[in-house]
This record gives structure tokens, C-alpha cells and sequence, in this order.
């Protein structure tokens, strides 16, 4: 039968609460009438029978609730008559005022005279001072915690708009009064409140916990009140206001109304008074019960200052804000290279001691145990720096000698008055009530590390010192837990996440965390994941902000930063997951771990994107750079093939800043040449460690480029060398050959540097490459493309007076070396090439193949005529075009050879005949018009040739008008 008890008790309390609310509304029709007949009496005694029904125990705070209401509108009625009968001079607000304390019982009798007396207080030469203290000592009549609150409650709202605020020393009262007589009733609603606790059978107490805080609000209505005071100031505030609600929550011991009233005090009393009376606001919360949640208190108020600062920082002079902007960032650049230049110089000391000295710098007795081994003497050029924007000692000495309740007369930072040390005094308190609270864990500590952090970013952002003396703690901290199961769990790790990632976001240029000797100390300790989130971040802050690197000292740490991007982690686990989260998801068609490999792809992207923001004007420092780069790069196993390309062409540009520098740089060409070493062994790297011969070749060549350009020939030739042995013994499938043959090609062609048996034996060798590729087609495109490398022309703006005739040897020596090949032009090699072409197409097993090659194979044909090769003569041209023209007839006719739609080995990008007819048709029209263009000019040997190419018959055949 337990069970079912509430249900009987539940309707019986709300069969009472019905029987009162029509007990109540009776009561209040007759006292309306006794009213309006101007029966005072008997008014009276209706408004008693009514007031009695608030003298129950039966009904729930929320039924007590709702009675209490309709008797507060009852009651309205009667004041108003009480104020008219007084100013009509019918009553006497006095003599009423005795009259109502004869009631017989306590509640009705307390009612009545609270709405008499709040009518008295309203009334012009009232002693208002004695009627306040009358009803609050009366008051104390009621020890029920229920009942009382809801009387008090009543007092207070009666006599809100009556409260005297003046500085008046007679009858009336004043302020002073006001603020005792706010604060008394406050102080004994607390006590009933927190007596409600232990009303009824102890296994209701967690219905009893709910019924009190259905009325906090009762209790935490008196601090509002508080706060709407007219005329109380910061002094008023700090020495009386303050410390009498603080002692209150201190010592009621009571866990929900201490979070309940500090959570008030934090949001209805003002930022200025929040500011200036922060000690002793925290010390108060250290002293708080075990179970009060200290962290939500701490973090609150922390999160109000914070936003205070941020929106008086938006009302202040956009002037003003930017010439402190500027300021604050010239003192963080020079505390950054300063801190750069401590470590520097004592790399061998112990990076916490270090860390350490700055700690204790404004002097507080009670620091950070991280802080406390070895205290440095104050700076006075920091502590000025820390408190004035621009380092103004004077102008901060005379703030502190200003009293305190003058902050309007104290320049401003941010919001933030420079005579309060925000930041310090928030630290000093945390520290000494994480050395209070033992029983802290670790997850709150670290919160309130996470809000410490944000308000020294915020308020502080030059002061570099308070950050990482918070990292400095937390790293402690976590030595301290290093056994505690609350350090693994995810708020702690998230906490310790977002304590890392606020300098990150907060700063601009992420070589400021290099400053910070904390921050590694405590990256270190976190987990996997948490580290690759920090170091994704922190990577994204570089190419976002796109920050210059310019020594190899920040390369080094923004790289060690990032350490888990660059290379495995001990911790990181293998397979599915070792480079990110877990796969789950197999793709039969890609692999397992096809997601996983694209994501590190991505991230490798980003480092790799990075390497070309380490940069330095000085070109030997630019090098050294590379060289760190490469030193972190070099243990990343599978990433080199994402990261050294971008390394490798940092290398290429840095040369070709040399040499544009050859006339200001001694000895340029030895460290090119080192350069281009380095390179090469990169290169070597890609192309076996990683298997990456694709890219690999092709950094080759372009390392093969810049060393032709510097007319290091050696190097080049042994940078082809290196090309063609990745070709040979890594590059197998047939079209990944051919693209690797054409790149091959396409840069021996602008070879210059080379002597003449250098040069004949690589581009023999790559046109003997071209002409062993597997398929047909690829070897006619190939040896068809092999046929420039006999061929070199000098650009325009290079072409001397006369142009150099076939064969024909540059003079140029250099160095004593012998005569260059550049620029080679021999046509007989030339047309060997292209007739070799057209015996290679004209084996291919399929028709439409053979016609297509011949059709590539008249356009080189005709660049070379126009050239003017002496070897390619208009005769070629003329049987190529006759046999084309034989030719394609039988593709174009599908009933013949049906296959020829869709043959099996067709060039790229040549799929049908129609295709081929229309490249035969262009290339007949571009014979016509260059016959038309030589025939008008008529000059010149050149021209002249283009009139013995006879493309008659074949324009006929396609029906192209003559031109």
C-alpha cells in the first residue's frame, strides 16, 4: 500500500487548497463591500479570516504558492483604500497601524500590519526608520519556513518603492537604513530557506531539495533588491554590502543556497563593483561547502568580467582602441623576442625553472606550486608594462593612490581599469583555493584553467608570462593526477584541449607560442588524438594567417609542435586508425584503408603547404632552414612522399634566387651545387624509400632545369642520369612510360649547358626509350616527339643579328669547357625520326591507328618546313598526304571495316573517323593558306618552298574550295 500513498495525499492537498481559495474569495467579496461602505472594521475582519488561510502546513510551496497569490491581490485593495482614507483624512495610518497588531493570530496579524505599514512608510513626515524596524522585528514571529518566506517575501515587495535613500540621520532614515534593513530580512529568509531542509521524514529529501529551490527565488530577490538601491557606491558595496551577503552563504553551510546566491550575487550586482572587490569574493568561495560546484561560481564570474571587458573595449574611441592595439602588440612582439632570446641562451636550463621566474613577478605572497622554487625579483619595466599601455609608471601609481570608489578617474585597457590586476588576483585566488579544496578533481581544475586562460588573452593579450604560468600549473597538475582515472576522462581531456588551443586562436602569429616554455612541456602530455587536433590547428593558423617562418629556430619548434604530424606516434596504434580516427568501412574496390589514406593526404597537404611559408631574405639562413625541415621530415616513413616535393621545390626556388643574386653572393656556384646535392638525395629518397618514381622523375627534371640554367653541367647531366634509372627501374605501366618519356623529352629540349657528346648521348637515349614503348602508338607519338631534340631554337628575344645556320656551333666558351650543343638543329636526324615514325604506324595492326599517326606525323612534317629544315623537303610532305588521302576513305566506310568504330588500340583523345577526317580536312586548310601567304610574300627561300607542297588532289577529294 506505500506505493499508492501519494495519490490519496496528493488529491488531499489539493481538495485543502480548493477549500482555501474559496474560503479566500468569499472572504474578499465581503471585505470589498465592507470597503465600499467605508466599514473599516469590519473590513478588517474579513481581511484576518482570509489572511488565516496562509496559516496551513498542509499545502506544497507551489499550492501555498498559488494562495498566496490571490490573497496578494486581495490585499492590493486594501492598501489603495488605506492610502485614499489617509490623505481624505477619515483614518490615520498610525492609529491603524496600532490598531491591526491586536489580531489574534500571528500570520493575519503580521499581514495586516505589513500592508498598513508599507502604506505608512509612503506617507509624507512618516517615521519610516521605526516602522521598518518594527515590522522586521516582528517578523521574527514566524519560525515556519514556509510560511515565513512567503511573509517576508511580502515585506519585501510592500516596502521596495518605500525604502528611504537619502543621507538623513533623523525619522525618515536613509540609505544606510535601507541597505539593514534589505540585508536583515535577506539574512533571515536564508535561515528559513535553509531550515526547509530538515522539515518532514528524511526519505523525502529529495522531494524537499526540489521544493526549495522551486523558492530560491524568494530569497535571491532580496539581493535585487539590493542592487536597485539608489545610491549605493563602491565603497558602501565593499565595506558593508558585500561582506554581510558573503558571511550569510559562508555560514549557513548549505550546499544549494550557496551555489544559488553566489550564481545571484555574480549576475545582479554591477562589473565596475565585480572588479574592485574580487579578493574577497573568492576567498568567500573557498570557503564554500565540499559539494558546492566552486567551478561553475569561478568560471561565471570569470565569463561576466570577460564579457564586460569585451564590450567596454567596443564602446571605447576606435582611436583610442587602436593606438592601444598597437601598443599592446608592439609590447607582446618585444616580450616574444625577448622570451626567443632568454631561451636561446639557456636551452641547457631546465625549462619549467625558467618558467617559473615569472610567476611570482606582481610580488603575491601565495603562488602556483609551479611557481614557487625560484621567485625572481619584480621587473619594474614589466610590472609598468603589465599595468599601463604605455609603460605611463607615473600616471599607474597616481590610479593606486586614487580611492577606490573613483574607477571613472583610472585609464582603461580593454575595458579593464589599469589599478586592478584582473588577471593576478583571479590566479592568486584560484591557486590558493585549489590548495584549500583538495577534493577538486582534476576535470574542475582544468575548467577553471580553460577561463583563466581566456581572461588573460582577452584582458592581457601582451602579458605572455600569465599564459604560460597557467600551462606551467596545468602540466603540474597533471603530474599530480598522473594516477587518477579523472585524468583520461573526456571533460578533463577536452578542458586540457581547449586550455592548448586558446593561445592558438587568440594569436595571431603562432610563433608567439614559442615564447610560451610551457606550452611544449604540456602538449607532450596530452593523448594522440588531442595532439593532432592541436597541431591540425595550429597548422591552419599558419597558412590562414599565412606566417612568414624566417629562422630555422622557429622552424624547428612550430615543427616539433606539429611532431605529430610529421612522423609516427608510439601511441598513435597501428592499422585502421594509426593516422586518424578508426576506419570502419572497408572498400573491396579501393582497399581498407582507402579513407585513412586520404586523410593523410589532406594533412600532409597542409604541411606540406607550410614548407613554402618558411622563408628568410638571407639565402644561406634560407638553407639552414630546408635543412631543419628536413631533419624533422626525414623519420616520417610514408609522409615523405607528401612532404619532400614541397621541400625539394623550395630547394629549386632557393637556387634560382641565387643565381638571380650571382653578382651580390661570393661563391655562389658552390652552394648551388650543394643545394642541388641536397636535392638529389631527396629525389633518391622519393623515388625508392616511398616509392614515389612518378613525381620523383619529374623533380628530377626540374632540378635538371635549374642546374642547366646555372651551367652546372655535370649536375645536369647526372640529375638526367637520375631521371632515365627511375624510368628504367620503377616506371613499368605503358602510359605512366610514355607521359615520363614526353616530360623526358620536353626538358632535355631546352637543354643548353651541354657539350656536344653529353647532349647526343642522353637525347639518344631517350628517343631510343620512345621507340621501345610498348604499344605502337605510343612509340610513333614518342619518336615523333624525340624528333625536337635535334632541333633547338633560339627564342625570339635571344636570336642574334643573323640567325645561325644548320648545324652550326655556338662560339661561347665557358670556363674552358668545350663548344656547347646548344642549339643543336640537325635535319637529316630529324627526318630519320620521322620516317622511323611512319614505319611504326604503318606496322599497327588497326587502319584507323596507322591513318591517325600519319596525320600527327604530316604535322611535324609541316612545323619543320616551316622552320625551314633543309632536310624536310616539300617531296614528304606530298606522299604523306596522297597516302592519308588513300586512306581514309576505307575508315570512313563502317560496312567494310565494322570494328573500326570502337578499335581496341586507339590514341587517347581519338575515337572515331569522323575525328581523324576533321584533323586531315584542318591540316590541308593550314597548307592552303600558308601556299596563299607565301605566294603574296614571294621573297624569300622559305616562302618559296610551301609553293612546291601540292595538296590538290586531296582538297578535291574532301571538297575544300581552292583558295
Amino acid at each position: 500500500m506505500a506505493g499508492v500513498t501519494p495519490v490519496p495525499q496528493a488529491a488531499e492537498e489539493g481538495k485543502l487548497l480548493s477549500e482555501s481559495l474559496a474560503t479566500v474569495k468569499i472572504q474578499v467579496q465581503q471585505m470589498k463591500r465592507h470597503l465600499e461602505l467605508d466599514q473599516l472594521m469590519d473590513a478588517l475582519k474579513s481581511a484576518s479570516l482570509m489572511l488565516a488561510e496562509l496559516r496551513t502546513s498542509s499545502l506544497t510551496p507551489k499550492q501555498y504558492y498559488e494562495l498566496y497569490i490571490a490573497v496578494f491581490d486581495a490585499l492590493r485593495h486594501l492598501s489603495n483604500y488605506l492610502y485614499d482614507a489617509h490623505v481624505q483624512g477619515r483614518h490615520h495610518l498610525a492609529d491603524l497601524y496600532e490598531l491591526v497588531q491586536y489580531a489574534g493570530n500571528i500570520v493575519p496579524r503580521l499581514y495586516l500590519m505589513i500592508t498598513v505599514g508599507s502604506v505608512y512608510m509612503s506617507i509624507p513626515d512618516a517615521p519610516v526608520k521605526e516602522v521598518m524596524k518594527d515590522m522586521l522585528e516582528m517578523s521574527r514571529g514566524v519560525l515556519h519556513p514556509i510560511r515565513g518566506l512567503f511573509l517576508r517575501h511580502y515585506l519585501s515587495g510592500q516596502t521596495r518603492d518605500h525604502l528611504p535613500v537619502g543621507d538623513d540621520d533623523g525619522p525618515k532614515g536613509n540609505l544606510q537604513d535601507s541597505i539593514n534593513f534589505v540585508l536583515t530580512n535577506f539574512i533571515e529568509m536564508n535561515k528559513l530557506w535553509v531550515r526547509l531542509q530538515h522539515q518532514g521524514h528524511s526519505r523525502e529529501r529529495e522531494k524537499r531539495e526540489m521544493e526549495r529551490k522551486e523558492l530560491r527565488i524568494l530569497v535571491g530577490t532580496n539581493l535585487v533588491r539590493l542592487s536597485q538601491l539608489d545610491g549605493v557606491d563602491l565603497d558602501m558595496y565593499q565595506k558593508f554590502i558585500l561582506p554581510s551577503i558573503l558571511q550569510q552563504i559562508v555560514v549557513c553551510k548549505d550546499v544549494i543556497a550557496q551555489e544559488y546566491l553566489m550564481e545571484v550575487v555574480i549576475q545582479v550586482f554591477t562589473d565596475e563593483f565585480h572588479l574592485y572587490t574580487l579578493g574577497p569574493f573568492l576567498s568567500a568561495t573557498a570557503q564554500l561547502h565540499p559539494k558546492v560546484n566552486i567551478k561553475q561560481i569561478v568560471i561565471a564570474l570569470i565569463d561576466r568580467l570577460a564579457a564586460y571587458a569585451a564590450r567596454e573595449a567596443e564602446n571605447e574611441d576606435p582611436e583610442e582602441t587602436k593606438r592601444q592595439e598597437e601598443a599592446a602588440a608592439r609590447r607582446l612582439a618585444e616580450r616574444v623576442k625577448q622570451a626567443r632570446l632568454r631561451q636561446n641562451q639557456s636551452q641547457y636550463s631546465v625549462t619549467s625553472d625558467s618558467a617559473t621566474a615569472v610567476s611570482n613577478e606582481w610580488g603575491s605572497a601565495p603562488t602556483s606550486p609551479v611557481a614557487s622554487e625560484k621567485p625572481e625579483p619584480t621587473s619594474p619595466t614589466a610590472t609598468v608594462n603589465g599595468t599601463t599601455e604605455n609603460g605611463d609608471g607615473e600616471k599607474n601609481g597616481k590610479g593606486k593612490e586614487k580611492a577606490t570608489g573613483e574607477p571613472e578617474q583610472v585609464r582603461k585597457f580593454r575595458g579593464i581599469p589599469e589599478n586592478v590586476k584582473l588577471f593576478e588576483v583571479f590566479w592568486h585566488q584560484v591557486v590558493e583555493l585549489i590548495k584549500a579544496r583538495p577534493d577538486l578533481s582534476i576535470q574542475d581544475i582544468t575548467a577553471l584553467l580553460v577561463s583563466l586562460t581566456n581572461l588573460s588573452l582577452s584582458c592581457y593579450p601582451d602579458r605572455l608570462e600569465y599564459v604560460d604560468q597557467v600551462l606551467g600549473f596545468a602540466a603540474e597538475k597533471i603530474k599530480e593526477f598522473h594516477d587518477s582515472p579523472d585524468l583520461h576522462h573526456p571533460q578533463t581531456t577536452a578542458n586540457l584541449q581547449a586550455l592548448l588551443l586558446a593561445p592558438i586562436n587568440s594569436y595571431q602569429s603562432v610563433l608567439t607560442l614559442l615564447a610560451l616554455q610551457q606550452y611544449n612541456a604540456l602538449l607532450t602530455q596530452q593523448p594522440y588524438s588531442v595532439r593532432r587536433i592541436l597541431s591540425h590547428s595550429l597548422v591552419s593558423s599558419v597558412l590562414k594567417n599565412e606566417t612568414i617562418i624566417e629562422t630555422p629556430e622557429d622552424v624547428n619548434g612550430i615543427l616539433e609542435f606539429c611532431h605529430v604530424l610529421i612522423r609516427d606516434q608510439e601511441d598513435a596504434g597501428t592499422g585502421p586508425g594509426a593516422h586518424g580516427p578508426p576506419v570502419h568501412v572497408k572498400d573491396p574496390r579501393r582497399g581498407p584503408y582507402h579513407n585513412e589514406r586520404e586523410e593523410l593526404a589532406e594533412e600532409q597537404g597542409w604541411v606540406a603547404r607550410m614548407i613554402h611559408l618558411f622563408r628568410s631574405d638571407n639565402l644561406d639562413v634560407q638553407f639552414e632552414i630546408l635543412q631543419t625541415a628536413r631533419r624533422h621530415f626525414e623519420t616520417g616513413g610514408e609522409r615523405m612522399r607528401f612532404t619532400y616535393p614541397a621541400l625539394i621545390t623550395s630547394a629549386i626556388k632557393l637556387c634560382r634566387r641565387y643565381h638571380n643574386s650571382e653578382h651580390l653572393v661570393d661563391d655562389w656556384q658552390s652552394k648551388v651545387s650543394t643545394i642541388l646535392k641536397f636535392v638529389r638525395q631527396l629525389n633518391s629518397i622519393l623515388s625508392t624509400t616511398v616509392d614515389a618514381p612518378a613525381i620523383a622523375l619529374r623533380l628530377f627534371l626540374l632540378a635538371a632545369q635549374i642546374a642547366d640554367e646555372c651551367g652546372f653541367e655535370n649536375l645536369t647531366y647526372d640529375m638526367y642520369v637520375d631521371a632515365f634509372s627511375v624510368y628504367e627501374e620503377s616506371i613499368s605501366e605503358s602510359r605512366a612510360q610514355l607521359q615520363a618519356i614526353t616530360l623526358i623529352i620536353g626538358t632535355l629540349q631546352g637543354a643548353r649547358v651541354f657539350s656536344e657528346d653529353n647532349y647526343d648521348t642522353l637525347i639518344t637515349k631517350a628517343a631510343l626509350h620512345g621507340a621501345k614503348l610498348l604499344k605502337k602508338p605510343h612509340q610513333a607519338s614518342a619518336v615523333n616527339l624525340a624528333s625536337h631534340l635535334w632541333w633547338q631554337e633560339i627564342p625570339p628575344e635571344e636570336e642574334p643579328a643573323e640567325a645561325p645556320k644548320e648545324a652550326e656551333k655556338a662560339s661561347t666558351k665557358e670556363e674552358g669547357e668545350g663548344a656547347k650543343a646548344y642549339p643543336l638543329q640537325d635535319s637529316k636526324r630529324v627526318l630519320e625520326c620521322l620516317q622511323k615514325a611512319l614505319r611504326i604506324a604503318n606496322s599497327a595492326t588497326e587502319e584507323i591507328v596507322t591513318i591517325q599517326l600519319y596525320c600527327d606525323t604530316l604535322d611535324q612534317y609541316l612545323y619543320y618546313l616551316d622552320r625551314g629544315a633543309p632536310a624536310i623537303t616539300p617531296k614528304f610532305i606530298n606522299s604523306l598526304v596522297e597516302l592519308i588521302t588513300a586512306s581514309i576513305d576505307s575508315i570512313a566506310s563502317p560496312d567494310v571495316h565494322p570494328s573500326q568504330r570502337a578499335p581496341p588500340g586507339l590514341l587517347e583523345g581519338v575515337q572515331t573517323p569522323e575525328m581523324i577526317t576533321r584533323h586531315f580536312r584542318n591540316t590541308l586548310m593550314y597548307i592552303q593558306s600558308k601556299k596563299a601567304a607565301a605566294a603574296a610574300a614571294s621573297d624569300g627561300a622559305a616562302e618559296s618552298r610551301w609553293d612546291d607542297v601540292d595538296v590538290v588532289g586531296a582538297t578535291l577529294k574532301l571538297g575544300i574550295p581552292s583558295r
